[in-house]
């Protein structure tokens, strides 16, 4: 392996303008010289706005690779599908409209951040546990079926220009990593997740514009998390109002707007927290009463 010689290829230390090869390109990008690595140079660190890194396919044990701080496009970047045992690429502060990569066998973490991208619907590696995309021009984030091991939405506070979340069928449990800064979030899609108790619904208190949500086949509204073949039953009522009385501002439950009675029951559940007193140690212990018995489940 030669992760001992080579772990990081970014900006850094000084280099010389002879280690770039300046070619001519078209007028839409004419700001940004091209500027292609060359294989003598990969052993150091580099200031010098790479547009091409073709020379990176010779090295074949990268495990780790920084490109950042440069001038790439996701298809200069598509060279590193060469690299067969690439755990971790991260190109943050480049050209980046993409985040899709071909597919990797080994890829377990892609780090672009403070880039161009706008959707992650075309994002899909195999082994791809750790995915951040902070300070891009995303507002809608739908997986469906293509990524389906997510756990955690834990650095989703950093997409403050959200406004769809879409994550359908993943094994998430708790929902750490909203805030009051992801002002524009108006649509949740849960859908077959893991989520277990109103204590985790309360987490989404914080988005002020939330109306959608959806969290069909979680536990909390008495599915299994998991897609269900059977004919779907309607929602239990109370549970409806329940989460009416948490998120006062949702207009639609899952597939049905919320209706006048709804909300004038939350309304009375309501005033009944407010006098009886929310008892936060109850909803712990129910919560994790629930995780044992999801884990004796699983084992």
């Amino acid at each position: 392996m030669l992760r001992s010689h080579l772990n990081l290829i970014r900006s850094g230390s000084d280099t010389t303008e002879e280690a770039a090869e300046v070619e001519t390109i078209d007028e839409s990008v004419k700001e940004i010289p091209v500027r292609c690595l060359q294989k003598s140079q990969v052993c150091g660190r580099l200031r010098m706005k790479l547009t091409r890194i073709d020379a990176i396919r010779s090295f074949k044990n990268i495990m780790f690779l920084d490109v950042s701080n440069n001038c790439l496009d996701i298809q200069a970047l598509q060279v590193i599908a060469e690299l067969p045992y690439l755990i971790l690429i991260h190109a943050d502060d480049n050209k980046l409209s993409s985040a899709e990569l071909k597919p990797m066998k080994y890829l377990q973490v892609i780090i672009f951040n403070n880039n161009q991208i706008t959707s992650v619907a075309d994002v899909h590696q195999e082994q791809l546990s750790t995915l951040e995309l902070g300070f891009n021009k995303i507002t809608k984030i739908d997986f469906k079926s293509k990524m389906n091991k997510i756990k955690t939405l834990a650095g989703i506070e950093l997409l403050v220009n959200l406004r769809i979340l879409h994550v359908r069928n993943n094994p998430i449990r708790y929902l750490d990593g909203f805030n009051e800064d992801q002002g524009k979030l108006q649509y949740i899609n849960l859908r077959n997740c893991q989520v277990a108790t109103l204590r985790q619904v309360k987490k989404m208190k914080v988005l002020k514009a939330l109306d959608t949500l959806i969290m069909k086949g979680c536990p909390y509204m008495g599915g299994k998390g998991e897609e269900d073949a059977e004919k779907e039953e309607e929602d239990d009522p109370q549970i409806r109002v329940e989460l009416l009385a948490t998120l006062p501002r949702l207009k639609r439950i899952n597939k049905d707007i919320v209706t006048p009675e709804e909300r004038e029951e939350s309304k009375m559940l309501m005033a009944h927290w407010v006098e009886e007193g929310e008892k936060e140690e109850e909803e712990i212990e129910d919560e994790q009463q629930q995780e044992e018995e999801m884990s004796q489940i699983e084992n």
